[in-house]
């Protein structure tokens, strides 16, 4: 059955709740990123498709970039390897036809660089389009391969925000602990690791869908919903559970805001969800759902504006969607 493809250009909001935990360790120190002057913690781009690789592969999807590692590190030569013990006939029919296509313009060459040119083309197109349609993250958020005889570089057409802010100021708690490691029956030795946690933050995530660049990876309608999906579960319960430090995560929102045309665009979108502590508290003293109110006017007018056509949401929180379904342009999808 021939898959959807993407004809819509859109910005997509995800907002998840973490109690008493590290949503995004800095690689180098191990402690929470953090803005000094706003007080907010930042979460990466980086970490959130990692959530979102992690649920797909752990569902039986054909992934990429597997934790730190690609498939083009290997062994053998980088994903040529993976294309002999993943290519299916069909897969290998439509691969053929390309190649020829390619294998033309070889032809026309008139001199030996013209035609040492044409065969790269070939073998990186070849690898290229593998790629593609093999591995559901490429096709989402792109890859790269810098094997010998196996470049690729391929930009995918969902993005997210480089470093996303916390919508609340935190504090950050300092934590200690003990640990334990033996080096034989007789020989141990203990420890004590001081780190940072986060009390409580209600994280952003800022991305965006680009159609045009879906059209070059051939990502598809259910590949997007793959993807909300993944953001959804692969960042609160099954996915958070995965990880010590990522325990006590739970999703909040997710909205996808569809434009009408490939060239509209609402100027701050995020920002116009407010974040608003109740009973005089401040940002950094919220501990719960039950200490804060999230104020939707600003978002629900921009959604009247001729630039967005419709509004997709999912909440499992029966006020949060009670305000959405206030505006007839918000509509509620399944997961």
């Amino acid at each position: 059955m021939e898959q959807k493809k993407i004809n819509h250009k859109s910005e997509i909001l995800f907002l998840y709740e973490t109690t008493y935990n590290i949503p995004n360790g800095d690689p180098f120190t191990g402690e929470q990123r953090y803005d000094e002057e706003t007080k907010k913690i930042l979460v990466s781009d980086v970490r959130m498709k990692r959530y979102v690789r992690d649920y797909l592969a752990s569902h039986g999807k054909e992934i990429y970039v597997i934790g730190d590692k690609t498939h083009a590190e290997g062994s053998e030569s980088g994903s040529a390897s993976r294309l002999k013990s993943l290519q299916t006939k069909t897969f290998k029919s439509e691969l053929e036809k390309e190649i020829n296509h390619f294998k033309e313009i070889e032809k026309e060459a008139k001199d030996k660089d013209e035609t040492a040119n044409a065969k790269a083309a070939i073998s990186s197109f070849s690898n290229a389009l593998f790629v593609m349609k093999k591995c559901v993250d490429v096709r989402l958020f792109g890859g790269i391969s810098t094997a010998k005889g196996d470049a690729v570089n391929l930009t995918g057409p969902i993005q997210f925000g480089l470093l996303n802010p916390s919508l609340n100021q935190v504090n950050l708690r300092m934590h200690q602990n003990t640990s334990v490691f033996s080096s034989s029956a007789e020989k141990s030795q203990g420890a004590i690791g001081t780190t940072t946690l986060v009390p409580y933050s209600l994280v952003q995530i800022h991305g965006w869908l680009n159609p045009k660049v879906a059209e070059l990876t051939g990502m598809t309608e259910s590949d997007l919903d793959n993807l909300f999906e993944a953001l959804w579960y692969g960042t609160s319960g099954e996915g958070s559970s995965h990880s010590r430090s990522k325990i006590g995560q739970n999703s909040v929102l997710l909205l996808e805001v569809i434009y009408s045309g490939r060239n509209d665009k609402v100027y701050g979108l995020d920002r116009l969800i407010q974040f608003v502590p109740k009973a005089g508290k401040k940002g950094e003293e919220v501990r719960s759902m039950d200490d804060y109110e999230l104020n939707f006017t600003k978002l629900l007018e921009v959604a009247n504006s001729n630039k967005v056509k419709q509004v997709n949401f999912f909440t499992e929180i029966a006020s949060i969607e009670d305000k959405l379904n206030t505006n007839n342009k918000f509509k509620k999808i399944e997961l």
